[in-house]
């Protein structure tokens, strides 16, 4: 006879997400957005290729763009979606009022490209591009700029500034990842422990992410003892946590690509959190001044220097830092980002009601110790409203 294998625990109940995603009404209304903004800078078509502005205007969400993947977007007439063929089921599945240009692993992407633009644009017409995507190869721009007689310009800020601004729907996405994101800090917190390792603890901000309801992120958890705090952007090891650590976590859940990262630094032992509560004290009261600049019409280098006039007060020295937050929304591997627009000394970049940005506060300093925190906010009609909610440790 059988032996079955013992039954695993159900999970607990948890309450049920519905798929996210937005009508065909809202992918009409950001394209028309979109060719106003084009018909206003003078451009006959864009060639978008970063996958968080083909998300933004058709509704494209897969893994697949390690293949080069463009939305050709004219002025007038249907865009077309020029992608590997083998993907070509998913885009028609999931996007919205597109033509599809499917290439062959035989034919050059660059190929495809040309075929596709020249079909489109005529030559001497005006054609954006965005020259620090990551997803243009250097080997598919010089034969299109070669291969096409077009004018190249670039259309990078157009786009970064249609999808930064977000409808009510998106904002509904975004206070859902906020959720989820409090849900998998939660769980991280509670499990990074003495003896706990790094993975263990990535695994259950994973798990908890995912139960409830979250979709793949952009970026995975950073999970680190504080004694590498400097070494941004690393991820977990196998190292365990001493008792005298402490443990900082940075994450984000995505829904429907939508992102809302935060961050917290935790110490294992009292004694520790008591010696760097200065730097904690000074670090939240400028998020809090941080928070209170994020107003529309201020600029992002008049953010950031709210915040640093509060750390210089605290330490009694000029303080640098290359920002404090950048704007989030829509992300793609290989970031939960999306975009270049930071926060930061020297940005004219100015905020508007919809702009949600993951805003950070760092303070390290000899007399005062080390914190560092950080939340999603969103800009408002008269000020801001920060969406993640996770308390900071004491």
């Amino acid at each position: 006879m059988a032996h079955l294998p013992p039954q695993q625990p159900q999970p607990p109940d948890r309450p049920h997400l519905p798929e996210p995603g937005f009508p065909p009404e809202e992918y009409a209304r950001r394209l028309a957005g979109t060719r106003e903004a084009m018909a206003r800078d003078g451009l006959d078509l864009l060639l978008v290729t970063a996958p968080e502005d083909i998300h933004y205007h058709c509704g494209l969400n897969h893994q697949g763009h390690f293949a080069v993947t463009a939305l050709l977007l004219p002025l007038d007439g249907t865009p077309v979606l020029v992608e590997r063929a083998m993907e070509t089921p998913t885009a028609r599945a999931q996007t919205h009022d597109v033509a599809h240009h499917g290439y062959g692993d035989g034919t050059a992407p660059a190929e495809a490209l040309v075929d596709a633009l020249t079909q489109l644009a005529r030559p001497a017409q005006r054609v954006g591009y965005q020259a620090d995507a990551l997803t243009l190869p250097p080997a598919v721009w010089d034969r299109l700029r070669h291969d096409v007689p077009v004018t190249w310009t670039d259309c990078s800020t157009l786009l970064i500034l249609r999808r930064s601004v977000h409808t009510a729907g998106e904002i509904g996405h975004l206070r859902t990842a906020a959720r989820l994101s409090d849900t998998a800090m939660a769980a991280g917190l509670a499990a990074a422990t003495a003896g706990a390792r790094e993975n263990e603890v990535a695994a259950v901000v994973h798990d908890a992410m995912f139960r409830a309801g979250g979709d793949l992120p952009g970026f995975a958890p950073l999970v680190r003892s504080t004694d590498r705090l400097d070494q941004e952007h690393l991820t977990w090891t196998r190292r365990q946590f001493g008792p005298r650590d402490g443990v900082f976590l940075e994450l984000s859940a995505a829904y429907g690509r939508y992102h809302a990262p935060l961050a917290r630094l935790h110490h294992l032992d009292p004694r520790d959190a008591a010696r760097h509560r200065p730097a904690a004290e000074a670090s939240q009261e400028a998020m809090r001044a941080l928070c209170a600049a994020l107003r529309p019409d201020r600029s992002a280098e008049e953010v950031f220097g709210a915040w640093r006039a509060v750390v210089e007060q605290a330490i009694g020295r000029e303080y640098r830092r290359h920002h404090c937050g950048y704007l989030v929304g829509i992300g793609f591997p290989p970031s939960w980002m999306g975009g270049t627009r930071t926060l930061r000394p020297g940005n004219p970049l100015r905020l508007r009601a919809g702009m949600t940005f993951h805003v950070q506060s760092w303070v390290r300093d000899d007399r005062l110790g080390t914190y560092a925190c950080s939340d999603t906010a969103l800009v408002t009609e008269d000020g801001c409203e920060v969406l993640t909610r996770t308390p900071y440790p004491p």
